[in-house]
């Protein structure tokens, strides 16, 4: 079997069994996104460890073509535990590969399925939905934890 139909297969295989796939009840971050062209829309929730700044839990949901869904089932496999900072990385790495660049990082076997895909420009917007979702859910986060973080210590420099 080819690399290509291997590729292929795999792709097919994460479009029909996203993992993964629902959202989180309570969950700490959460994002949506939606390209026009296409009408491929994704919800990403996450749970974040919030010491460690490290995923331990991820879920999608959303429809689209079968490079939507298999990139964002492919996507939350690649986080699972990792910090805020290599999921980033991974974030980084992936556009790299979308614009027929070699990956600035570290990227998991199954992600390198999605290499072809820089080759079709109308289709890169729908392997990079889920990954820009992400990097919207945790960008969010920490604003968040920002705003509660300086809320407290203005409410203890009030206090005191």
């Amino acid at each position: 079997m080819s690399l290509e139909l291997l590729y292929r297969d795999l792709i097919l295989e994460h479009q029909q069994s996203p993992r993964h796939f629902g959202r989180i009840a309570e969950a700490d971050a959460e994002a949506e996104a939606f390209n026009p062209m296409c009408g491929d829309r994704v919800h990403i929730s996450l749970k974040i460890e919030p010491q460690e700044k490290k995923i331990v839990g991820q879920a999608f949901e959303g429809e689209g073509c079968s490079i939507c869904m298999a990139s964002a089932s492919m996507m939350t496999e690649e986080i699972e535990g990792l910090n805020l900072d290599e999921v980033e990385s991974r974030v980084e790495s992936f556009r790299s590969l979308m614009k027929g660049e070699r990956p600035s990082g570290e990227l998991g076997e199954d992600i390198l399925a999605l290499q072809g895909v820089a080759q079709f420009p109308v289709r890169i917007k729908c392997a990079l939905l889920a990954w820009t979702c992400l990097k919207d859910a945790i960008d969010e986060w920490r604003e968040s934890k920002k705003s509660r973080e300086t809320g407290e210590s203005t409410a203890d420099s009030k206090g005191a």
